[in-house]
């Protein structure tokens, strides 16, 4: 008989519309070759087709009263990050304590380091039980870049935001058994800060399932360039306006006929206002498959100012056979060598000259895309991570 599992996620992962999403689900279909899980989740509030239930996957749903306005007005009060996820013991508090109460799992896998703050309730139940910790980011570093783009009162709410999370950060290292990043980089910046918990740190990279990218349609590719993401996540947010701004402006002078796709759900004010601005810019919001277009496209492009972890958004091109433009932040943590099998641009002139260079000479986008596919199966593709994950989970 197999044992079971608990898997603790903000998201649901279904639909996998989102980088965070995709990482939680790919984590969990590998999971359940080897465990009967129970995953407690946010109810979804996007209505989608019924998924095909699977076997050995049970899923119950609470419903979120925590919104983002509730969080930043809690955190004043716990002294705790700001983001709604980092409040899940508000809502998720008595289905845990139920949960573990019935099961007696030996493990209990939390996606996201913002989610600490359950693993109290869990070992009030469950003080055996093994507690592996997917981190997605290295949030602290992250909360202290918006800090540093906020001024007046913002830039004092975010900085203690970021004091917040480094000291939660720090106490969950003391108390999951395992702590899982998706780079070296943000595996490094989780061992700096606890060097008597550095053995807890292993890297589970991002990584996709090639078999969902597979297509017997052969789409032409078009006169596009493709940004996609979660539009209200703030590296998103800045960098459509940064692209838009300076860098844009360079494209279309030399390719007059181009369109750029901005394509992910949740389109902050910020990103739906430049299609407002320029027609030949297409702000989709949330559709069923990013994948249809970023393979019509010539270019995917990532102009990233800030973030952690890795971007899925690269993978997918890579998977796509979609040569990547990126800034070095929006590549960060990926093996990868310029000019190879993606074009590292960290200047507007630079930027502009290497996506205007693959959507006038198809043939050397067709070779980055080859080798970049070629690094995809090596490295990010889940057969290449799954023994490792098994062995640790």
């Amino acid at each position: 008989m197999r044992e079971k599992l608990l898997f603790i996620s903000a998201e649901n992962p279904f639909p996998q519309d989102s980088g965070g999403k995709l990482r939680t689900g790919n984590i969990l279909n590998i999971l359940l070759t080897k465990y009967d899980v129970d995953l407690l989740t946010f109810r979804n509030q996007r209505q989608v087709d019924k998924e095909e239930a699977i076997p050995a996957l049970t899923v119950h749903e609470v419903e979120r009263t925590m919104n983002y306005r509730k969080a930043m007005l809690r955190s004043l009060y716990t002294w705790r990050n700001c983001s709604y996820m980092s409040h899940v013991d508000v809502d998720m508090k008595d289905a845990i304590k139920r949960l573990c109460n019935q099961n007696r799992y030996s493990h209990v896998f939390i996606s996201h380091s913002l989610l600490g703050c359950c693993i109290d309730i869990v070992r009030d139940e469950l003080p055996d039980a093994v507690i592996v910790t997917d981190a997605h980011n290295f949030e602290s570093n992250l909360s202290a870049q918006l800090a540093h783009k906020k001024s007046g009162f913002a830039k004092l709410f975010y900085s203690l935001n970021a004091h917040w999370t480094k000291r939660d950060e720090l106490k969950l290292m003391d108390k999951t058994n395992l702590l899982l990043t998706t780079s070296e980089q943000d595996g490094l910046a989780f061992k700096s800060i606890s060097v008597k918990n550095a053995n807890k740190v292993h890297v589970i990279p991002n990584f996709i399932r090639i078999s969902d990218y597979r297509t017997t349609v052969n789409a032409p590719k078009e006169k596009w360039i493709i940004l996609p993401g979660n539009m209200n996540y703030f590296p998103n947010v800045n960098a459509a306006t940064y692209f838009f701004r300076d860098i844009y402006p360079l494209v279309k002078a030399r390719v007059p006929e181009i369109k750029w796709y901005i394509v992910g759900r949740d389109v902050h004010p910020e990103v739906a206002a430049l299609g407002e601005k320029d027609p030949s810019i297409v702000i989709t919001g949330y559709v069923d498959s990013v994948a249809d277009y970023v393979r019509k496209a010539q270019v995917v492009i990532a102009p990233l100012q800030e973030g952690s972890g890795t971007r899925l958004k690269i993978l997918e091109a890579w998977a796509l056979k979609t040569p990547v433009v990126s800034s070095t932040k929006g590549a960060e943590g990926l093996l990868y060598e310029h000019s190879r099998n993606i074009l590292i641009a960290d200047d507007p002139v630079t930027f502009a000259d290497s996506v205007v260079k693959l959507l006038l000479d198809h043939e050397q986008g067709l070779v980055l895309a080859d080798r970049a596919h070629e690094t995809l199966m090596a490295n990010y593709e889940a057969e290449s991570v799954r023994e490792k994950l098994l062995s640790l989970v």
